[in-house]
C-alpha cells in the first residue's frame, strides 16, 4: 500500500515540477563595439581602477550580471539595453548611449548625473581617473556570441572538451614562454 501512495506522490511531484518549470534565459549581450577606442585615458591604469572601484559589482562576461550589469561591449552600447538584467526606470528611460560624453558625469557622480539611479557607487571626482576607467571600458570588445533558433549559445564541443591525445614538445621549448608559441 505504501509503495503506490510513493509511486503516486512521486508521480505528482514530477508533474508539477514539469508544469511549473522555470524556462532558461540565455545570457544577453551586447552588439560589438564600434567606436573608436577612448585615447584621453590609460587604459591599463583604468583596468585597475576599475577592478578596485567596479568590479564588486559589474562582471565582463555576458550573463554574469551581480548588483550591477555586465559592462562587455558597453562603449558605444544604448544604455539599459541588456534583456538579463533588471535596471532602474530613471536608466531605462534616459534614451543614453554609452560614451566618453555620458560615462564622464555617471562615473563622476551616479545620483546627480541621473536622479534615481540603481548605481550606489561611491562618486569618483578625479577626471584623469574616470577618464583611464572610461578609456579601459572602451577597450573591452567581443563578438556576439552564435546563437541557436531559440536564441541560445552554440557551444563548440570541440573546443570545450579535454582529450587525452599526446602533445608533441619541441626541444627547447621548456625554457620559452608560453606566450613565444
Amino acid at each position: 500500500m505504501f509503495n503506490n501512495v510513493n509511486i503516486s506522490l512521486s508521480g505528482i511531484l514530477l508533474a508539477a515540477l514539469a508544469l511549473t518549470a522555470c524556462e532558461h534565459t540565455p545570457p544577453d549581450h551586447r552588439d560589438p563595439v564600434t567606436l573608436p577606442v577612448y585615447s584621453a585615458g590609460d587604459a591599463d591604469n583604468g583596468a585597475i581602477i576599475y577592478e578596485e572601484a567596479c568590479g564588486q559589482c559589474h562582471q565582463l562576461t555576458p550573463g554574469s550580471n551581480k548588483k550591477g550589469p555586465q559592462l562587455m561591449n558597453i562603449y558605444g552600447a544604448p544604455a539599459a539595453e541588456l534583456t538579463d538584467y533588471d535596471y532602474g526606470a530613471a536608466l531605462s528611460n534616459s534614451g543614453w548611449v554609452w560614451d566618453a560624453k555620458t560615462l564622464d558625469p555617471y562615473i563622476a557622480d551616479a545620483q546627480k548625473a541621473l536622479p534615481e539611479s540603481k548605481m550606489l557607487a561611491d562618486p569618483m571626482p578625479d577626471a584623469s581617473e574616470r577618464a583611464d576607467v572610461i578609456a579601459y571600458l572602451s577597450t573591452l570588445r567581443m563578438n556576439a556570441p552564435a546563437v541557436d533558433s531559440d536564441g541560445n549559445p552554440v557551444v563548440d564541443t570541440k573546443s570545450t572538451h579535454m582529450n587525452n591525445e599526446a602533445v608533441e614538445i619541441s626541444e627547447g621549448a621548456e625554457n620559452k614562454p608560453a606566450a613565444s608559441f
